[in-house]
């Protein structure tokens, strides 16, 4: 055989028998172009070379003695006698009657309808009367009911034939028509019906094989399908019209294309490997060469209307063609274009006389019996559908069932908190830190090698609250964080940087925040050993115009613990890094929660996850409100039910009110909303996003001032109620179920880390282990201070002078060399993100006596990602947010 020759052959045999499988998927967007074989009679070759490499090429897709191989149609001249409608005819007999195995019977509905619309002849049966539509409705209809088993029972059951309603006389035909023949004959074809109208006519563009029979665009049409059917018999018959070829052509493709797309429940689908062939031999006079190019014209029309590459056809015939074999079998693949691909055959393929193997075994070889294979997917499905029906009617254990007891348990049996004073934030112990930064500033100045001192500025709002206030343990961690950050550069003589703290009072709720910020930027001016500052414990509009003077000034700035992600400034957001978790981790994190976990606790004692949410946040207040705001989408994009939000604040009356919700700036009113979406729903959480020093006011008048007095109430909180929840603000209410947010862990857990417990023990012996040995600002404002002494001693590592703007390029480029360990949890971050990634975050359960219980824990606590905790539930089975 010729090497051209042997091209052909092989990509002959790579199109009936596409692989792999995904890239017969993906050829339905084009058709195989036709091929036609010339015998080259003017070169000297054989005149009938063409007819000889159709039957030879005929021999790879004959089934072999397993009857496997691929379906396929031979057309003989003598097929073409009868026109190009009769041998579109043969085709379609050819490809439903062969018998391959493992494959199924092809089923072929869309040819059946239009033989059944062609073959109908107006003038016989009865019901003369009828409109003619309704007559084709009605014998296209029995012909389905033939060759369909489920409508032939249908039909069975119906009494038969079509029914005549008018033949009843008897009482057998009266009950027949009062039952029987309405619900077993005329419904089944009534649907059928609105079927064909909606599929052929209405969505048209999906299946455009009648609009093509028809001659018109396809796109949606109104009517009937069987009117349309009558205008198409009655259009032109003669060899002008060439509609019947065309309209074959195009329903064959039709069923081709659905009964080779693969199914979910469709074993016989999955085993079909291989394209359909059609080989036309080369008729030998002109009559049947006319009939023979409109058989081939009407088929590439059909193709491109319905461009899916499900049928490989070859035809030959006398003369010469334009291309080798060669250069034929490179484009032969799914192109939209309709041009014929000619190919000169110079001698037979292959060689005559040859014996030729037939098409190989198709790759696929499935494990066991379609019937079985079937059988099996059924009673899968069945299965699944069983359990889930059961799910649905017993309720997911995790979901609220009524045995589920709330997460952290109702008692807490670990040892007592301390006792709480009378003022835990009293001026004396602010001025107590305070001295601890000058004295350990003096022993600065006394032992620090010269050139080797730093001053970092603290910006906090230590008279923020005499009460309860954040301020407090974290101007306790800066101090703590500033000797260990002197301690670690005494060790290293050559390179460690000693920092001086200028803690500067911003006022209550950081009032002069921005007065201060301005002071910094002055000194900073004067004074460059000035590398930066840390604080912010709180995210305030006043403090978010302190960071953009900073920034703006390029001074970087290091948030210890407030998590608002609006206190990003508008310019210059790049010199500003923090170290807790932001709102929108914090929110993702309570989300989840509420989602999964069995907290509401109900009258018996069990608890439920919530089904209805209460959001209460203060629009003035930059941290309240977008932590409110964030939370409440979150909850209504999990559970699909909008919470109700109060919008509570002095300034509320000037916001637009909630699209649900109300507007209010008396905590009365608070209480009242709260205790009516109670009565209206009993598993309803009430999410506090407002600051804690109005959430005592709210119990108060929740208990006294409205109808809930007895009932139990779940609320969820941010980091901004485990300042007051640790100074005993929430004791002795047992119908109050607390749950609120954290950044480290607890003392006495297992899961902290050896910083942590050094931190810890350092702090107990310190502050004599004080009420807020939990909290996490104090282990946020040591971090604070040690990353800003972890970037200024890199710089020096690197023989630089530590300066502000290497210290902001040090903060910046993140990685390795400032990542770390911390009190709170693991310092991680990625090159121009300010946020550490996976920070820690901990929900506790709240106890008037007794330290707080963690009941969920997500986070990175070291620095391998591995051991970062991502699961959380009594049996870890729920997913914790992350970063990435």
């Amino acid at each position: 055989m010729p090497e051209e020759g042997t091209t052909f052959v092989e990509a002959f045999k790579a199109a009936v028998r596409p692989e792999p499988r995904r890239t017969h998927r993906t050829e339905r967007q084009g058709a195989l172009p036709v091929v036609v074989l010339c015998g080259d009679g003017g070169a000297g070759g054989d005149p009938e070379s063409a007819a000889v490499s159709i039957s030879n090429l005929a021999a790879y897709v004959f089934p072999d003695d397993a009857h496997r191989g691929a379906r396929h149609a031979l057309i003989e001249p003598g097929h073409l006698a009868d026109g190009a409608d009769a041998a579109v005819r043969e085709v379609i007999r050819q490809l439903a009657s062969a018998e391959l195995n493992g494959v199924g019977r092809l089923r072929l509905p869309e040819v059946a309808l239009l033989k059944s619309l062609a073959d109908w002849n107006p003038d016989t049966g009865r019901d003369g009367d009828k409109e003619p539509a309704l007559r084709l409705r009605d014998y296209a209809y029995e012909r389905l009911c033939d060759r369909h088993k489920g409508l032939m029972a249908s039909r069975w059951l119906a009494g038969g034939q079509q029914p005549d309603l008018s033949a009843g006389r008897g009482l057998r035909d009266f009950l027949f028509i009062l039952l029987p023949v309405p619900l077993f004959y005329f419904l089944p074809r009534w649907l059928w019906t609105l079927r064909c109208d909606r599929r052929l006519l209405r969505q048209a563009k999906r299946h455009p094989w009648w609009a093509f029979a028809r001659g018109r665009e396809a796109h949606p049409e109104s009517g009937r399908f069987f009117d349309t059917a009558i205008a198409w018999r009655a259009g032109p018959h003669g060899d002008g019209g060439h509609r019947m070829e065309r309209a074959l052509w195009a329903a064959l493709l039709s069923d081709l294309r659905h009964a080779n797309r693969p199914g979910r429940l469709r074993p016989y689908r999955r085993r079909r490997r291989t394209r359909c062939v059609v080989l036309l031999s080369p008729p030998a006079d002109d009559r049947r060469r006319e009939v023979f190019d409109r058989f081939l014209t009407a088929y590439e029309d059909a193709c491109g209307v319905i461009p899916y590459a499900s049928v490989v056809l070859v035809a030959g015939m006398r003369g010469e063609g334009t291309k080798s074999l060669a250069e034929v079998a490179t484009q032969w693949r799914p192109q939209r274009t309709r041009e014929r691909q000619l190919a000169r055959l110079s001698e037979a393929l292959p060689e005559h006389g040859t014996g030729v193997p037939p098409l190989p075994v198709p790759y696929f070889r499935p494990v066991a019996r379609a019937d079985g294979e079937l059988a099996v997917e059924l009673t899968a499905l069945a299965a699944a559908l069983a359990v889930t029906a059961w799910l649905v009617v017993t309720g997911v254990p995790s979901r609220g069932h009524s045995s589920t007891p709330c997460l952290g348990g109702n008692e807490n049996s670990a040892t007592s908190a301390p006792p709480v004073p009378a003022s835990p934030a009293s001026p004396e112990e602010y001025a107590r830190a305070r001295d601890m930064i000058k004295e350990e500033n003096r022993r600065v100045d006394k032992q620090a090698p010269a050139g080797h001192v730093r001053t970092v500025f603290y910006l906090g709002a230590n008279r923020g609250n005499t009460r309860f206030g954040s301020g407090l343990p974290e101007l306790r961690g800066i101090a703590m964080g500033q000797r260990e950050a002197n301690r670690a550069a005494q060790s290293d003589l050559k390179h460690g940087i000693w920092l001086k703290v200028d803690a500067l009072d911003a006022g209550a709720r950081f009032a002069r925040a921005a007065d201060m910020a301005r002071k910094i930027v002055a000194k900073a001016a004067e004074n460059r050993d000035i590398i930066g500052v840390v604080g912010f414990s709180e995210s305030r509009t006043e403090s978010r115009k302190a960071i953009s003077v900073l920034t703006a000034a390029r001074i970087p700035v290091i948030v210890s613990t407030s998590t608002a992600n609006a206190m990003l400034p508008g310019h210059n957001a790049e010199f500003v890094h923090r170290v807790s978790p932001v709102n929108s981790r914090e929110t993702d994190v309570e989300a989840a929660f509420v989602q999964y976990g069995a907290i509401v606790r109900d009258d018996s004692g069990d608890c439920h996850t919530a089904r209805a949410a209460v959001v209460v946040r203060d629009p003035s207040d930059l941290y309240s409100n977008e932590l409110g705001e964030q939370f409440g989408e979150k909850f209504e994009k999990l559970t699909r039910v909008r919470p109700f939000t109060v919008a509570y604040g002095t300034n509320a009356a000037a916001t637009a009110p909630p699209d649900s919700g109300v507007v209010t700036d008396d905590i009365s009113r608070v209480a009242q909303a709260v205790c009516t979406r109670l009565h209206k729903d009993d598993r309803t959480l009430l999410y506090w996003a407002a600051r804690a020093e109005d959430f005592g006011s709210f119990l108060h008048e929740f208990g006294e001032g409205t109808t809930c007095s007895g009932r139990h109430l779940t609320v969820l909180g941010g980091n901004e109620l485990t300042n007051a929840a640790l100074a005993g603000e929430f004791s002795g209410d047992d119908r109050l179920s607390l749950y609120h947010t954290a950044h480290a862990l607890p003392m006495g857990d297992e899961r902290r880390t050896q910083t942590a417990k050094n931190f810890s023990e350092e702090y107990a012996a310190t502050w004599k282990n004080d009420l807020w040995r939990n909290d996490g600002h104090a282990a946020q404002g040591r971090d604070a201070v040690t990353l800003m002494a972890k970037a200024a001693s890199t710089v020096s590592t690197g023989g630089q002078t530590v300066t502000s703007e290497l210290v902001q390029n040090t903060l910046y480029n993140g990685g390795e060399t400032i990542n770390r360990v911390g009190a709170s949890g693991a310092l991680r971050y990625v090159p121009g993100v300010p946020d550490p990634q996976n920070k820690p975050v901990i929900i506790l359960r709240h106890f008037d006596k007794g330290n707080p219980v963690p009941v969920l824990v997500c986070g990175a606590f070291t620095l391998t990602p591995e051991d970062d905790y991502t699961r959380w539930g009594p049996d870890q089975q729920y997913e914790c947010p992350t970063d990435q």
